[in-house]
């Protein structure tokens, strides 16, 4: 006799959940890398024009190109604050889903655990019921002499 865990379906269910949990939370995970990295990308381009405005500002500039350099440096403040929030977004996204994947793996450990339980039960049982029978056999034997 074999041994069939009368819950498998549930497992392969919560199996089929964590599964999913893991590759959502991977999806989280890189969509919050790539936003992330497009805000680094703005922070250093915002970076290289201050250092450039500052350079500029050294020498002799016409008005026309320091409103260039601030309105510039505005454009890109503004898409810098509009990348935090998305990144910031994804970030809490990310956290959920990864709350989300932790919940999922427990539920299935714990179905395991009770799987694992049930299947030491039911060897525990059919060495008891081998034991049984040897001993049935070896007391027939004995009669028998």
């Amino acid at each position: 006799m074999s041994f069939r865990y009368s819950l498998q379906k549930l497992m392969d269910v919560c199996e089929r959940e964590k599964e999913e949990a893991e590759n959502v939370y991977s999806d989280a995970v890189k969509t919050f890398e790539e936003v992330a990295t497009a805000l680094y990308h703005l922070l250093k381009r915002k970076e290289l024009l201050e250092t450039d405005a500052r350079d500029k500002l050294s020498q002799k500039v016409s008005i026309q190109d320091i409103q260039l350099m601030q309105s510039s440096m505005l454009f890109l403040q503004e898409a810098i604050q509009k990348q935090q929030q998305l990144t910031q977004r994804a970030r809490e996204q990310m956290d959920l889903k990864h709350k989300l994947l932790i919940e999922a793996s427990f539920e299935h450990k714990k179905h395991e655990k009770v799987r694992d339980k049930k299947y030491m039960q039911f060897t525990l049982e059919e060495k008891r019921l081998d034991q049984m029978q040897m001993d049935e056999l070896s007391i027939q034997r004995f009669v028998r002499q």
